[in-house]
């Protein structure tokens, strides 16, 4: 079983890196993370040479995680709120998915492989509402050949830490079982 994680978090220790850390600890097989704000990848600049032939013009650290993404059997979208929507990095890192979605509207190919199972985490607090946020996730599922089937949700953050989050604690470590039990009935 192959897992990728997008993650949107500039802090290593904070309530978004708690809950994919604790996911990827319970995972078998193969976990992978792309850390938006660490990663050494550029955003899209609507180039369009991917409207023409496969693939995408930028050669950097996106060029693996196409492969990644092709491989995997699971795609996580982890994320903090910031004014209700995904960060910044990560949409950023998540806007050369623009070749995955040229490949299929303009040379009608699949370029992200098998389908995939997908899971959201998003975390935050304050009065936002994180409806425009999976909003975006599903749109970037798609592009992946993901199926978004859990949404893992912490948005007290500012007074439940999700260390704390009993409820989201609850439902990383069933969605790992889940993810678990499928690679062991399936041999993924």
């Amino acid at each position: 079983m192959k897992t990728l994680i997008f993650q949107g978090s500039p802090h290593e220790h904070g309530d978004t890196a708690y809950l994919t850390g604790l996911l990827a600890q319970r995972l078998s097989g193969e976990v992978r993370t792309v850390h938006a704000y660490r990663c050494a990848i550029r955003p899209c600049v609507d180039c369009r040479a991917c409207w023409k032939t496969p693939g995408c013009r930028i050669n950097d650290g996106m060029q693996a995680v196409y492969a990644q993404i092709r491989e995997s059997d699971h795609i996580v979208i982890a994320s903090p709120l910031y004014f209700s929507e995904l960060t910044g990095p990560l949409l950023s890192v998540m806007s050369r998915l623009q070749m995955n979605y040229a490949a299929g509207r303009f040379l009608h190919v699949q370029a992200s492989g098998g389908p995939k199972t997908g899971a959201l985490i998003l975390c935050g607090g304050g009065d936002g509402s994180p409806d425009r946020a999976q909003k975006t996730a599903l749109s970037l599922f798609r592009f992946m050949n993901a199926k978004l089937t859990r949404t893992i949700l912490s948005l007290q953050t500012d007074a439940v830490p999700s260390c704390e989050d009993a409820a989201a604690i609850q439902k990383t470590l069933a969605l790992a079982g889940a993810w678990n039990r499928e690679a062991a009935a399936g041999g993924l």
